[in-house]
């Protein structure tokens, strides 16, 4: 029955303030110093986008094209997924070390994983959760369940963690199937919660892998035309949209039609901004972040980011 009543309740709210959700843009053009978001997420009670930062650790809120500062926590290197529990007024980020971050360190580069759960009004830390550390760790996306459990992608290691609302940590499941590959990539990427069962990308493979919350071991995974799927978003029980942020440059949507086991590609966009990362839900549908990653990669600084419409 609680999970019938959130379920409802999230229904209300992203459908609350319809002459709101007409006025969302295609598009915003968005400006941050060097901000370099991977991460976004929606707020659905004060209607505004959340982004993260690969570079500052920060979680900002986008106010018309520009991004102010709502969570400034030093034990935060960089955030990567971030998800919103509007229930019980909660932002959830994770928390890593890609090495580019104004606080990284060496001996927290690709050697870290957390979870920073803090206030979604006022950004202030309700948990710290240090999930992993040591050479091997990188906390990378975030899917929460209706009872607000949390889980997190460990893309180095194969690992999902699992979090109570209350802050406490397990290891869901850890395999090698899950892992970073040898070939080069990341192993785990984005993740999506199903009901039964968390769906979750495999760049580095190029695959979709699925954990069924009854067996965590038993892990499958999907061979499909995705590309190097990195974020994921949920539409219903039986379609995903994923960002392919391979050359090819495009947002996905899949469907199964047997639970699962395989999926077929039913639509694909060619994306017209650089290296898209991942995608949240509003009450105008689904966009997706760029966060001008390819020019931080490359050695460079961006004030840009935008946000697009799926």
């Amino acid at each position: 029955m609680t999970r019938i009543l959130i379920s409802l309740l999230a229904l209300l709210l992203l459908a609350a303030n319809p002459a709101h959700a007409a006025a969302c843009p295609p598009v915003v053009m968005g400006t941050g110093a060097s901000l370099h978001p991977e991460g976004v997420t929606y707020d659905p009670i004060r209607h505004r986008f959340l982004v993260g930062s690969v570079t500052h650790g920060t979680v900002s809120r986008v106010e018309g094209d520009k991004a102010k500062t709502l969570v400034d926590d030093p034990w935060l290197i960089t955030t990567m997924g971030l998800t919103v529990d509007p229930y019980r007024g909660r932002l959830l980020v994770t928390n890593a070390d890609l090495g580019l971050a104004d606080r990284s360190k060496p001996e927290t580069t690709r050697a870290f994983a957390g979870l920073g759960i803090y206030d979604l009004r006022t950004g202030k830390a309700i948990h710290r959760v240090t999930l992993a550390t040591g050479p091997g760790h990188f906390a990378n996306d975030v899917a929460l369940a209706p009872d607000g459990t949390a889980y997190v992608t460990d893309s180095i290691s194969g690992t999902i963690y699992k979090i109570t609302p209350d802050g406490n940590a397990t290891t869901l499941v850890q395999h090698p199937d899950l892992a970073q590959p040898s070939t080069g990539g990341w192993g785990l990427n984005g993740i999506a919660y199903l009901g039964d069962k968390l769906v979750a990308a495999l760049s580095g493979a190029r695959k979709l892998a699925v954990i069924p919350l009854a067996n965590p071991r038993n892990v499958t995974t999907i061979s499909a035309a995705i590309g190097a799927p990195d974020g994921l978003l949920a539409l219903g029980r039986t379609r995903l949209l994923l960002v392919d942020n391979t050359a090819a440059n495009r947002v996905v949507e899949v469907r199964t039609t047997d639970n699962w086991q395989t999926v077929e590609v039913v639509n694909e966009t060619k994306w017209p901004d650089k290296a898209p990362t991942t995608l949240t839900r509003t009450p105008c549908g689904a966009y997706a972040v760029a966060g001008r990653l390819d020019v931080l990669l490359s050695g460079g600084r961006s004030d840009e980011f935008v946000l697009r419409k799926v």
